[in-house]
């Protein structure tokens, strides 16, 4: 099975206990790309991204090839399941309107909507398999 979304394609075999992601990079570095990964494994240990490979689609652009477990999905997380979850470590949604990006102290999470995060049949937790995080610009 593959699915696609605007940044990501996913791979499936019905019994794995794993999926490969091929993962645009929105990231402005190849650095920051890898940073967002160990970032997430960091915040996320249950959804642990593994990178195994590199590539370039079609169009030119630049693909992170990577395995994380494979998670069912009771259900699609609500906004308020998002916010307790995130709660707990730190974050808090930044306000922008959208409900779906929270910050902390130093880092932002992004794109924290129900398809990233559902409900885990296994713990009946919220669980988030894929977003972006980075860490907040300094001032200096």
């Amino acid at each position: 099975m593959i699915a696609k979304g605007a940044e990501a394609k996913v791979y499936y075999k019905s019994g794995d206990t794993s999926v490969v992601k091929e993962r645009t990079s929105i990231y402005s570095t190849f650095d920051k790309a890898l940073e967002a990964i160990v970032l997430h494994n960091a915040l996320f240990p249950e959804t642990q991204m593994t990178t195994i490979g590199f590539t370039r689609d079609l169009d030119g652009l630049f693909r992170i090839i990577l395995t994380q477990p494979y998670i069912g999905c009771q259900r699609l997380a609500t906004k308020a399941e998002i916010d307790e979850m995130v709660g707990t470590k730190g974050f808090h949604d930044n306000g922008d309107g959208n409900g779906v990006n929270y910050i902390s102290d130093r880092l932002h999470l992004e794109d924290m909507h129900p398809a990233n995060v559902f409900i885990d049949p296994q713990s009946g937790k919220p669980i988030c398999i894929d977003c972006i995080v980075k860490f907040i610009k300094q001032e200096k």
